[in-house]
C-alpha cells in the first residue's frame, strides 16, 4: 500500500492512511466485521474505504492478527499468507489451514 502511494503521488496518502486506522479500529472492536476470505474459513478480509486495498486477517487467542494489506488486484496475496500462515503455526501453534 506504502509504494502504491508513492507510486502515484497524485492520490491522497493522508485519507488513506486515515481510512487504514478506521478499519484497524473497528477490528479492534469488532473482530468479525470482514467477511470470510475465499475457501479459508479462519481468514477473513475488511474492505479499507476509499482504497483498492483490504485487510487479510486472522482472530485467534483473542488477538487479531493482520496477515497482508492486499491490493485487491491480486498482487503479493498468495505468497503473503502462506507466509503468514507458517509463521502463525510454528510460532504461535494458530492454523489458518486445517489439516485434512
Amino acid at each position: 500500500m506504502r509504494a502504491y502511494y508513492r507510486k502515484n503521488p497524485q492520490l491522497n496518502r493522508a485519507k488513506a492512511l486515515a481510512s487504514l486506522k478506521r478499519a484497524e479500529q473497528i477490528l479492534l472492536e469488532f473482530p468479525t466485521s470482514g467477511g470470510r476470505f475465499q475457501d479459508l474459513e479462519a481468514v477473513r478480509e475488511y474492505l479499507i474505504d476509499g482504497t483498492t486495498s483490504s485487510l487479510l486477517y486472522t482472530v485467534a487467542r483473542d488477538t487479531v492478527w493482520i496477515i497482508d494489506i492486499r491490493d485487491q488486484r491480486g498482487f503479493r496475496n498468495a505468497e503473503s499468507l502462506r507466509s503468514c500462515t507458517r509463521e502463525l503455526r510454528q510460532r504461535y501453534g494458530i492454523n489458518l489451514i486445517p489439516a485434512n
